[in-house]
């Protein structure tokens, strides 16, 4: 095995990188694992850098701690790029300094990096043998949104149960190109997202732990940051691709209402259903739904999704119907719910209709693209 390099980035965590190094000095090197610590701290009022200095040579280890201070750039991501540069080991680490990242999992990371030959290692909040102490239901409702949203605008992401996790190892060859042509875009706190759409890599893997309570001092989690988190999202997804898939699947979908229209008519006109009445209005809805559902799912299956598709066999490509089918039904509930509700508000229909059609849209992408076209 050969060095690896802890990369930490910092912003009022005084107490907590005092703890910290200490932690980490004891667990590495009982492992016998060769080491530096690269600390990037954004210039901490409260005297960060100069505490982790102090206590790297109380500790004996001033060689192995670098302190990296930026005094004009702010952010993790940024910090976290800055900390690759310098970073001299052949596997990095990149953890907070709060002791919610438990040091003792760093070794784990780094051998399953070395025994199974994984390109990128992600500590899991929610594998079976993961958990979080102490947050409470909104935070654990927001994490869990920003997980899904991960989903379904970076498909790369799929493969991770915790795809916003800040806790991971990755072998330094990996990302070197990237840095080299400075593709990386060092925005908000959620770097691994970055390096999953822009990196090459084959093997993906993780590791379960247990997301402790903050050592000291508070969390970074505001409304900012989580609109930082959309953008940055739909960035990725722009630059990934997705954002196009997404507008091609709009694009199908309103090809879909003439179909829908036009067997709707064909059923209740030419066919003669208008003689039934109701009962031949409401079958030739069901027609003209159902022909547009096909449709749809047939060029979705084409062109839209085909490079999702690993299996081209008639009873996976049945599969796949069946879950768009029930999509297309979730989308057309939402729609019809979102109406009712905001007419009900004294919203004019055809603006309630609108918004009605753009959340089913959404929903049934999102479910399309998590089930029927899903690659993991």
């Amino acid at each position: 095995m050969g060095k690896v390099s802890i990369v930490i980035p910092t912003y009022n965590e005084k107490e907590n990188v005092e703890v910290l190094l200490e932690k980490l000095k004891d667990i590495l090197e009982k492992e016998n694992i060769d080491y530096e610590i690269i600390i990037v701290d954004d210039n901490s009022p409260d005297g960060t850098a100069e505490a982790a200095r102090r206590r790297a040579r109380e500790l004996g280890i001033e060689d192995k701690v670098k302190v990296i201070v930026r005094k004009n750039e702010r952010g993790l991501s940024s910090a976290v790029l800055r900390g690759f540069e310098k970073a001299e080991g052949d596997v990095i680490v990149v953890m907070d300094a709060d002791l919610q990242h438990p040091p003792e999992v760093v070794p784990k990371l780094v051998r399953k990096i070395v025994e199974e030959n994984c390109d990128i290692v992600v500590a899991t909040r929610y594998s079976k043998e993961g958990g979080i102490k102490e947050w409470s239901p909104i935070r654990k409702i927001i994490s869990k949104g920003a997980s899904i949203l991960s989903w379904i605008l970076l498909p790369k992401s799929r493969g991770l149960s915790d795809p916003m996790s800040g806790f991971f190892a990755i072998k330094k060859n990996v990302i070197e190109e990237p840095l080299k042509k400075g593709i990386f875009n060092p925005k908000g706190f959620k770097i691994l997202l970055e390096i999953i759409a822009k990196s090459n890599y084959k093997k993906l893997c993780e590791v379960p732990y247990i997301f402790q309570k903050r050592y000291s001092g508070t969390s970074k989690l505001n409304q900012k940051v989580i609109l930082e988190y959309v953008i940055h999202l739909l960035e990725l997804a722009r630059y990934t691709g997705e954002l196009k898939r997404m507008f091609k699947f709009a694009f199908v979908g309103l090809l879909g209402i003439f179909v829908n229209e036009g067997f709707l008519y064909l059923s209740y006109e030419i066919l003669g259903l208008r003689e039934l009445s109701q009962l031949g209005l409401l079958l030739s809805s069901a027609i003209g739904f159902e022909a547009s559902v096909i449709f749809n799912f047939l060029i979705h299956d084409k062109y839209t999704f085909r490079d999702l598709i690993d299996t081209f066999t008639l009873n996976a490509k049945l599969k796949r119907f069946v879950h768009y089918h029930n999509a297309s039904i979730l989308g057309l509930a939402i729609q019809v719910t979102v109406l009712f509700a905001l007419v009900s508000m004294g919203i004019h229909y055809l603006i309630a209709n609108l918004i009605g059609i753009i959340m089913g849209m959404s929903v049934r992408y999102s479910y399309s693209i998590l089930k029927a076209w899903s690659q993991s």
